[in-house]
């Protein structure tokens, strides 16, 4: 939800230049359309820009001029967005998109958030960053409410929004850490599921309330209730053996079993029969704490890994040109 909440509380309605001071969208005899018909004469063909963001000099000229006393915006699809409130549009409109920059390059940080899952644990790691989402949502909050640096603190709160929401990857390990081979695509689907639900939920709300400020009360009260994760999700299993902490490995195990209702003393002893015997040497090596260059190293010693990281970058980065091409437009 977090991660559209863009598309919707920056929307842009239709707008034009306001022509007196109580001018509204649908007000004014003079719309788009008079532009369109008094270039046609002169043969000339009227751009978007000039449209929207230009004006008639006065009523017996045909002088375009920008547009000096503002925008009206049509209200009836969007309401209330941060683009009508700050007038985002025309020669402003870089700074809209400067905002989704600064979210991509917050999202740029699951390099580091993946890091840190390898050296502190999934659980601590996703706590740790639905805190930074919280805190970074109520910041944005209360700054909407304010009449100066709206637009900057809205600008940073985005980024940590971007590297807060990379925990979506996390909680993708972690699932499929927890799950059994047979039902890791299913478990992996199931999440997939929750992040479109969200977006359909983001899409009702913003419909309703039309108030780009309500529609992000919506989503701090929607995010809050997240605080109490930590007591909610265990620890993954596999990473607790890669560190030796097998006692508590084995608590996860217990839990996940009463969970299923399944007989516990043979599969724990069937597992322990196969641990690895590695274990300890991993975990008393230089591999223990994962750094960037570790990571570098192995990732260029396999021929398959190097193949499936490429075909990933390539298919991420078509999907993302296709949707910010398409979608936001």
């Amino acid at each position: 939800m977090v991660s559209f909440s863009y598309d919707l509380n920056l929307g842009t309605p239709d707008h034009r230049c306001r022509l007196f001071p109580n001018d509204t969208y649908d007000k004014t005899p003079q719309t788009p359309q008079t532009y369109k018909i008094f270039l046609n004469n002169l043969h000339l063909t009227a751009s978007e820009y000039d449209k929207k963001c230009t004006m008639l000099d006065n009523k017996f000229s045909l002088t375009l001029k920008p547009c000096d006393q503002g925008w009206v915006f049509d209200m009836n699809k969007y309401g209330e967005t941060l683009t009508t409130e700050l007038l985002l549009v025309c020669d402003k409109f870089h700074l809209r998109a400067l905002t989704q920059n600064i979210y991509s390059a917050g999202v740029a940080g699951s390099i580091l958030t993946g890091l840190l899952s390898d050296r502190w644990g999934r659980r601590k790691t996703i706590y740790l960053l639905v805190i930074i989402l919280i805190i970074a949502l109520n910041t944005m909050q209360l700054f909407l409410y304010s009449p100066t640096h709206k637009l900057l603190v809205f600008t940073i709160c985005r980024f940590f929004q971007g590297f807060a929401i990379t925990f979506h990857s996390v909680s993708l390990v972690l699932l499929l850490e927890i799950t059994g081979p047979s039902r890791r695509v299913l478990a992996a689907n199931i999440l997939a599921y929750s992040f479109a639900l969200g977006q359909i939920i983001l899409a009702i709300i913003s419909k309703k309330l039309k108030d780009y400020k309500l529609t992000y009360w919506s989503l701090n009260i929607y995010v809050l209730p997240f605080i109490f994760i930590y007591i909610v999700i265990p620890e993954s299993p596999r990473w607790l053996v890669q560190q030796g902490r097998i006692i508590e490995a084995r608590k996860v195990f217990e839990r996940i079993f009463l969970i299923n209702r399944r007989p516990l003393n043979d599969r724990l002893e069937l597992f322990y029969s196969h641990l690895p015997t590695d274990v300890i040497a991993a975990r008393e090596s230089e591999q223990k704490i994962p750094t960037y260059l570790n990571v570098f190293k192995r990732l260029c010693q396999s021929k398959l890994m190097k193949k499936r990281c490429l075909l990933l970058i390539a298919v991420w980065s078509v999907a993302v040109s296709v949707y910010l091409g398409m979608f936001r437009q």
